[in-house]
This record gives structure tokens, C-alpha cells and sequence, in this order.
């Protein structure tokens, strides 16, 4: 039993701290806030006068006004107020008649409904732009978090998954801090100022009409726990869908290839289909507290008719006039009632979004940088892998790595796939960190620096080149900022000038999405000119012209042996000619070194190198 109780109060602490952390971000905004309060209170007391005004209007239509031939003494009750109201209309009846008598009323509450109304557009001017900064701010901090995070947070996480977090997840975030805001800021107001409304005018009336809120909140609270665990499960095949769509995209060629249009199709139905039954029912339920809510508290509104026909034909000190009134208020109760009941619905659908949300922000940066970090402006001795080990969560990828890279040296990484040759490389970039040994520049630990001295301090060629849709100067610079004989120089060692200046606009010209108006060899050199433009000490190959015709990857080739001559490489490659002219090729075997020498030398020694060349792996 204290188990089954300590569960809900736990996930009840769980919700708020969500909500709190999400309502964080609007704190800077606090002065809208305040603008918001200020506003909201006036509507409510705009349109409690506007409502009252109703009365007099009924009254007069129906011949209801008693002659009042002096102003009451003022009281805090319902009673002095239609005292007051009534002396003044019995004026102007008595003198100008009842039509006069009419416009007099409507026209006061022309204008106390111009007023609340007026109050509500500026509460509403004020309340938008909290919500609105408030998930700008957040979707920042996501994306930055999103390009902070160590690559092995995404062999966790499904690309179409993180997409949907930063898409779906925050409009469902935007949807929460609004309906919050419409909880705890605009509704509770108008509600507090109508209920003391409805205890003044009659207490007994008023206390029928609380009879009701237990069932109200009972049924609440049981479709809001339905809709937040359909919520949990909806945004769970919302991210597959998005994988799919993803894959679809990416793999169009090969589905087309392999006519699959029509598999892909009906898994991608089968998806989808049960995405919409999810949906449809936490719309549904939703939707279902507003009417059940308004059927309670329409029942509630005859009570309170009965009960108030009774006062008055016995004569228990309740007037028609004052009847009117607590109906009218109580009715105009209900909206604002009904809207918290739905705000509170929508709030428990983004917790599950916001907590999808948190869940990113608070992964682990794995790679972090060192308090008063070490500057690394240049590369002066060595590089040296002393016993290192590194796994990839559990599974082991490098052991017992002893390898030392002098300045000016060029080294080849050769391998079967899986070997370790591209963690060699990523842990030189520090995309991530080595789980045993040490990995020094120059002498110092490469945890010691400032890591984006140490990514500056390489250029990367990699086989998968990522180009945006952008000018061919934007994709070179790649937001970093040089003139335009730094662009030149660049494009020109790449082997890329000529291709360029053929070009519609030059270096002016938009690719294209990842780069696509451009054939791979192009892409490659470009993806060069991109890592040498900083004219960094070091460059890493990492299987450059692998994915590149033999044409391509002669040109590719050339650029890279023009830019190789006063650098140190380290090159991934998979092909002879790419690595027979280096200083040291490194032979790795499931994650160890096991051989180390040149070409010739390793030819001699009729190993695995041997083998590999035989085998044409190398070629």
C-alpha cells in the first residue's frame, strides 16, 4: 500500500519539476509577466461590471425598477449597487422616459465591454511575446546542445527521433508554457473575481454550486492521466514516422533500384495507421472533459435556479433582480472554468514532450573541456598514442595503441572494415575521448587544451562530404571569415579554381542540397579546399577517394599531393596508390596494431599488408 501511494506523489514531483525547468525560461521575461497580471485583473472587474449592467437592462425592459428617490449609503453588497443603478435610472425614466432609460443602461455597457475587452487585447499583447521568447530561448540552448554532444550520443538515437524532439516535441512545448500561462495567469482572475462576485450577492446559492467541483476534478484528473500515457506512446511513433520519411529520402535511389516503392509504402502505412489511432485518441480524450465538465456544471446552474426560486417565494432576503445577477455571473463562470479544464488537458500532453526535450539537454557532454585548458596555436614535435585503449560504449574498438606521428611525417591507416583506423582519427579531433592510456601533442595530454584549438589545428577530408545549400565561397569558408585570396588560394591547391569559374555565378553559385549539382569528384574538392583554407599542420584523409570514379580520383589525388608536400597526413585509405609513397603505414587487425613499416618493408615481411595488396583489398 505505502508503494502504491508513493508512485503517484512521485510522478506528481516528476510533472512539476518539468513544468518548473520548462517555466524557467520565461523568468527574463518577468516584466511582461506583470504587464499581463495588471490587464488580466482589470478585464475581470470590466467584466463584472459589463455583466451587472445587464440587470438594470432586464429590469427596466420588464418594469421591475422600484422607485429609489435618494443614493444608499454605500455598502459592500450586491444590494447598494443596484440601489445606486436604480435611483439613477428612475431619474432619467421619471424625466425622459424608458427608452432613454435603455440607452442610459446600454450605454454604460457599451462602455465598461469596451474597457474589458481593451484589457484583454493588451493582456494578450503583453502574454504572447513570454511564450514566444520563451521557446526561442529553449530552442537554442536545444540546438546548441544538439552540436555539442559527443557523437556517441547518436549511435543511442535515431536521427528521425532527435528531429521530431526538436520539432514536434517543442510546438507540443509552445502548447504547454501558452496553456499555463492561460492557467495560472488569465483564467484564475476572471474565476476569483466572479466566485467572490457570487458570495457576496448569495453565499448559500454560491456554496450549492462548489458541490460540484469534486466530480469535476475527479473526472479531470482521470482523462488527463489517460491522455499522458497515449501521449508517451504518440510521440514514440511520431519519431518513427520522421525516421521513415528520413530513409525514404535519403535511400529514394536505391528503393526506386529495387522497385521496393510499394514495400516501403505499405510499412510506412502500417506506421502511420497506428500513429492516427493515437492521436485520435488523445484528441478525443481532450475533447471529452470540456463536455462532461459543462454537463456537471449546467446541472450545478439549476440547482442554483431552484434553490433561488425557493429564497425568493418565501421571501429568505434574495430579490429577482439579484437572481438575475448570480445566474448571469455564474454562466459567465463557466468559460473560463471549461478553459482551464482543457489548458490543463494540453499541459499534460507537452509534459511528455517537455521531458523528451529535457532528455537532450541533459545528456552527458562526455567531451569536456578542462578548466583554464591550454592554448594550441601550432604543432611543433609529435603526436604519441601511449597504451591506448578506447571502446565505443562497451564494445572494444582500439587496444594497447603505441604509435607516434612526427611533424611532416605521412602515415597510412590500413585495415579491414572495423579495424579502428577512423577512431585513430576521431580521437585526434577529440569527437570523443580514450578510455585508457594517454594521447599527447607535443608532450601535453590532448585533454589539456582548448578543444577547438585542437579540432582547428587539423583539416578534415572525410569520404561522406557534407555540403550545404549555399554559394560554393559559403561552403568553403564554412563560417569562418577570410578574404577572398584566402577563398582563391584554397580552391586553387584543391585542384577546384577551374570547375568553379565555370560555374553560372562562380563562387557565387548555390549548389544545391548537399551539394547535389555537383558530381563527386567536384564535392571532394571542395570538401578540400574547406580543410586546407586554414592552412592547418595537420591533415587527416579519411578514405578521401573512395567513393570516386578512377577520372575523379586522379584529380582528387592530384590536389591532395599539392597540399600533402609541407604537411603531416594521416590517411585512411583503402587503396594502394593512395598510400605506397608514405612514411609508415600502420596495419590494424580488430583494433591492435600489427604491423608497422613502408611499402617495400611490408611487402618483405609477407603479412597482412602482404596479404591485403595479394588479395587486391588494397589495390
Amino acid at each position: 500500500m505505502p508503494t502504491r501511494t508513493f508512485i503517484p506523489k512521485f510522478r506528481l514531483l516528476m510533472k512539476f519539476a518539468i513544468i518548473k525547468r520548462i517555466l524557467h525560461y520565461c523568468k527574463p521575461y518577468w516584466k511582461n509577466i506583470v504587464k499581463s497580471l495588471f490587464f488580466n485583473v482589470l478585464y475581470a472587474f470590466f467584466s463584472l461590471f459589463s455583466m451587472g449592467m445587464i440587470v438594470p437592462f432586464i429590469s427596466i425592459l420588464f418594469g421591475l425598477v422600484k422607485p429609489v428617490y435618494e443614493i444608499p449609503a454605500f455598502t459592500f453588497s450586491t444590494q447598494t449597487i443596484i440601489n445606486t443603478l436604480s435611483y439613477f435610472i428612475y431619474l432619467i425614466q421619471s424625466k425622459y422616459g424608458i427608452f432613454n432609460a435603455l440607452l442610459f443602461v446600454s450605454a454604460i455597457f457599451i462602455f465598461f465591454s469596451f474597457l474589458s475587452n481593451l484589457c484583454r487585447y493588451f493582456y494578450t499583447f503583453f502574454s504572447i511575446p513570454i511564450a514566444s521568447n520563451g521557446v526561442r530561448d529553449i530552442r537554442n540552448d536545444l540546438y546548441n546542445k544538439v552540436l555539442i554532444l559527443p557523437l556517441s550520443f547518436y549511435t543511442k538515437y535515431q536521427s528521425g527521433d532527435i528531429i521530431t524532439r526538436l520539432n514536434n516535441d517543442l510546438t507540443e512545448v509552445d502548447t504547454l508554457i501558452r496553456r499555463f500561462i492561460e492557467i495560472f495567469l488569465q483564467q484564475p482572475f476572471v474565476i476569483l473575481v466572479f466566485f467572490v462576485t457570487l458570495i457576496i450577492v448569495n453565499p448559500l446559492l454560491t456554496l450549492a454550486t462548489i458541490t460540484i467541483v469534486p466530480l469535476v476534478i475527479f473526472v479531470t484528473n482521470k482523462i488527463s492521466q489517460k491522455i499522458r500515457m497515449q501521449s508517451k506512446d504518440s510521440q514514440k511513433e511520431l519519431s518513427t514516422l520522421t525516421v521513415h520519411y528520413e530513409e525514404a529520402i535519403s535511400g529514394l535511389k536505391v528503393i526506386k533500384g529495387y522497385n521496393a516503392e510499394n514495400f516501403f509504402y505499405k510499412r510506412f502505412q502500417k506506421f502511420n495507421k497506428k500513429y492516427a489511432t493515437l492521436s485520435k485518441k488523445i484528441f478525443r480524450y481532450v475533447e471529452l472533459s470540456a463536455p462532461l465538465s459543462e454537463v456537471l456544471t449546467m446541472g450545478a446552474l439549476l440547482i442554483v435556479i431552484l434553490i433561488g426560486s425557493v429564497l425568493i417565494l418565501n421571501n429568505k432576503g434574495l430579490s429577482s433582480e439579484s437572481l438575475i445577477f448570480f445566474v448571469l455571473i455564474f454562466a459567465r463562470l463557466i468559460p473560463p472554468i471549461h478553459s482551464c479544464i482543457r489548458a490543463y488537458n494540453y499541459v499534460q500532453k507537452g509534459v511528455v514532450s517537455a521531458e523528451r526535450i529535457l532528455e537532450i539537454m541533459d545528456s552527458d557532454e562526455k567531451i569536456i573541456e578542462k578548466v583554464n585548458a591550454l592554448p594550441l596555436k601550432t604543432f611543433h614535435k609529435e603526436i604519441v598514442f601511449s597504451q591506448v585503449n578506447f571502446s565505443y560504449e562497451t564494445q572494444p574498438t582500439l587496444q594497447n595503441i603505441n604509435l607516434t606521428i612526427k611533424k611532416g611525417e605521412k602515415i597510412a591507416l590500413v585495415g579491414e572494415s572495423g579495424s579502428g583506423k577512423t577512431s585513430i582519427v576521431n580521437l585526434l579531433l577529440r569527437l570523443y575521448d580514450i578510455s585508457d592510456g594517454h594521447l599527447t601533442i607535443d608532450g601535453i595530454d590532448i585533454k589539456d587544451y582548448i578543444i577547438s584549438d585542437v579540432r582547428q589545428l587539423s583539416g578534415l577530408v572525410s569520404q561522406d562530404v557534407i555540403l550545404f545549400n549555399d554559394s560554393i565561397r559559403n561552403n568553403i569558408c564554412f563560417g569562418r571569415s577570410f578574404d577572398e585570396q584566402q577563398v582563391l588560394q584554397a580552391a586553387k591547391m584543391a585542384n577546384a579554381h577551374d570547375f568553379i569559374m565555370q560555374m553560372p555565378q562562380q563562387y557565387d553559385t548555390i549548389i544545391g542540397d548537399r551539394g547535389l549539382t555537383l558530381s563527386g569528384g567536384q564535392r571532394q574538392r571542395l570538401s578540400i579546399a574547406r580543410a586546407i583554407i586554414n592552412n592547418p599542420p595537420i591533415l587527416l584523409l579519411d578514405e578521401a577517394t573512395s567513393a570516386l570514379d578512377s577520372h575523379s580520383e586522379h584529380v582528387v589525388q592530384t590536389a591532395l599531393n599539392n597540399v600533402l608536400q609541407t604537411k603531416t597526413a594521416i590517411i585512411v585509405a583503402h587503396r594502394l596508390a593512395t598510400i605506397q609513397n608514405v612514411d609508415k603505414i600502420i596495419v590494424l587487425q580488430k583494433g591492435k596494431i600489427v604491423e608497422i613499416g613502408n611499402n617495400q618493408q611490408l611487402l618483405q615481411q609477407k603479412g597482412l599488408y602482404y596479404q591485403m595488396v595479394n588479395a587486391q583489398i588494397l589495390n
